[in-house]
C-alpha cells in the first residue's frame, strides 16, 4: 500500500512583509489620531476661574408670630336714607290715587286727592264771619266818634254854665238878683257835668266794641286761613324723589287725619345698617370706609360711615351703624348685606396666635406661592401656603419657620442658590382697620 502525504504550501515571505507593513502603519496613525484629539482637548477645555461675582445685597424679614385675626362677618339690610310715610292731615274721601306700588315719583307730584267740600263751606263760613266782624267793628268805631262829639258839646256847655254861675255869684252877692237864679246857674253846671260824664262812658263802651269786633276779625281770619290751609292738605303731593314701596288706601276710602296713604322710599340714597358687637366696635369711627356685599347683585358696594348710635343694646350689647353706600340703580332698600370685620386675639395667648410674613415677601410663579428664604448665605425659593392678606402682612401656615429670614420685594433675576448680602428690616404691622 502506498502512503499519502499531503503537501503544503509554501508561504510567500513577501507577502507576509506588506500585510505586517500595513499594520504597523495603521497602528501608528491610530495613534498619532489620538494625541491630535487629546491635546485639542486640552486647548479647548476651559480653566476654571475662581468666582469674583459680590453677592446681591437685599432686605430681609424675619418671619414671626402675631396675634390670630379672626374675621367677623357681620349681616345687615339696606335702607333708604330719605324714608317717610304720607299721611293724611283732613277728613274726607280719598277720590283720586295717582300711583301704584313700584311706582317712581318726582319731587311735588301729586299721590292723592281728598274730597274737601266740607272744608270749602266751612272756609265761606269763616269768610262771612270776617265781614260781619269788621261790619261790627265799624259800628263800634261810629259809636265812638258819636260819644267823643258828645263829650266835646258838653265840655263848651260845662265852660258856659260855670261863667254864668261866676256872674249870678257876684250879682248875688251884692244883692241884684235873687238866690233863686244862682241856683238855676249851680245845676246848669251839674248838667253839663254829667253830660260830659256820659259821653266818657259812651266813648270807654264803644272803644271796647271795636276791641272786641277786632278781635271777631283777626278770629275769623286765622279761621279763614285755617281752612284754606285745609284745602290745600286736600292734595297729597311727593315731599322728594323716590319709589313707593307701599300702598295703604285706595279710591272711596275714608281718611281721616293721621291715616297712612303710602309709603315712599328714595332710591338715590341708600344706606347700609349693621348691628356691631361691642368688642368690634372700637374699630369703626365716622367717615371710615369699608365694601358691603350684597348678595342679591353678588357685588360690592362702597360705604362710608356716616351715623354709630352711641347707645348699645342692653341685651344683645350691639351697637347699630349705618354707612352710606355708592349710588347702584340695582340696589334697592331691604337687600340683605354683608360687612366684614377683624377681630385680633390676645398677643398673650399662644393658642390664638398664627405665624405672619410680610405681603412683599410674596413670589408668585408658575402658578406657586412662595418666597425666598435666606440660608447659609443663599436664597433659597421656599413654596408656602397662605392665609388672608391683613394690610401689610399674610398668614402662612406652611413652608417656613419661626425667625426664618425671608427676602422682601425679591429681584426679578433672583434664582435658587444665588448668594446674597441680607440687610435685615422690621416691617410695621398695622391693624386691619
Amino acid at each position: 500500500m502506498m502512503s499519502f502525504t499531503p503537501r503544503l504550501p509554501k508561504l510567500n515571505l513577501s507577502l507576509l512583509a506588506r500585510v505586517g507593513l500595513f499594520l504597523l502603519v495603521l497602528s501608528l496613525a491610530g495613534g498619532a489620531g489620538w494625541w491630535y484629539r487629546m491635546a485639542r482637548s486640552e486647548q479647548t477645555t476651559p480653566i476654571p476661574l475662581p468666582e469674583t461675582t459680590a453677592p446681591l445685597r437685599v432686605k430681609t424679614a424675619f418671619a414671626s408670630r402675631q396675634p390670630l385675626a379672626i374675621e367677623r362677618t357681620l349681616t345687615g339690610t339696606v335702607e333708604a336714607v330719605e324714608s317717610v310715610t304720607l299721611t293724611s292731615r283732613v277728613l274726607g274721601q280719598i277720590r283720586q290715587m295717582t300711583v301704584q306700588e313700584g311706582d317712581r315719583v318726582a319731587a311735588g307730584q301729586v299721590i292723592a286727592a281728598i274730597d274737601v267740600s266740607d272744608l270749602r263751606a266751612q272756609r265761606n263760613q269763616a269768610q262771612a264771619t270776617v265781614t260781619l266782624a269788621q261790619a261790627n267793628a265799624q259800628n263800634a268805631q261810629a259809636q265812638l266818634n258819636q260819644a267823643r262829639a258828645q263829650r266835646l258839646e258838653a265840655k263848651a256847655e260845662l265852660a258856659d254854665a260855670e261863667l254864668d254861675r261866676t256872674r249870678m255869684a257876684m250879682l248875688q252877692a251884692e244883692g241884684a238878683i235873687a238866690q233863686v237864679q244862682l241856683d238855676r246857674a249851680n245845676t246848669r253846671v251839674a248838667i253839663a257835668q254829667a253830660r260830659i260824664e256820659q259821653a266818657q262812658a259812651s266813648i270807654h263802651q264803644a272803644e271796647a266794641a271795636i276791641a272786641q269786633a277786632q278781635a271777631q276779625v283777626k278770629q275769623a281770619q286765622a279761621e279763614v286761613s285755617q281752612n284754606v290751609a285745609n284745602l290745600d292738605y286736600g292734595t297729597v303731593r311727593a315731599p322728594f324723589a323716590g319709589v313707593v314701596t307701599r300702598k295703604y288706601v285706595a279710591v272711596g276710602a275714608m281718611a281721616g287725619p293721621g291715616q297712612a296713604l303710602v309709603t315712599l322710599d328714595s332710591r338715590d340714597r341708600l344706606r347700609f345698617s349693621v348691628e356691631v358687637p361691642e368688642s368690634l366696635i372700637a374699630q369703626i369711627q365716622p367717615g371710615q370706609s369699608f365694601s358691603v356685599f350684597l348678595d342679591a347683585l353678588n357685588r360690592s358696594l362702597a360705604g362710608r360711615v356716616s351715623q354709630i348710635i352711641p347707645t348699645a343694646d342692653p341685651i344683645s350689647r350691639n351697637f347699630t351703624v349705618k354707612l352710606d353706600l355708592a349710588t347702584d340703580p340695582a340696589a334697592i332698600p331691604g337687600m340683605f348685606g354683608r360687612l366684614k370685620l377683624t377681630e385680633r386675639g390676645s398677643s398673650e395667648s399662644r393658642d390664638r396666635t398664627v405665624l405672619t410674613l410680610p405681603t412683599s415677601a410674596l413670589v408668585r410663579q408658575f402658578g406657586v406661592t412662595g418666597v425666598y428664604i435666606v440660608a447659609a448665605g443663599k436664597a433659597q425659593f421656599h413654596p408656602v401656603a397662605i392665609g388672608t392678606e391683613q394690610g401689610e402682612t399674610v398668614a402662612v401656615f406652611s413652608g417656613v419657620e419661626a425667625r426664618d429670614r425671608v427676602i422682601l420685594s425679591p429681584p426679578p433675576d433672583l434664582t435658587d442658590g444665588t448668594a446674597v448680602a441680607s440687610q435685615s428690616y422690621r416691617p410695621t404691622h398695622h391693624s386691619d382697620r
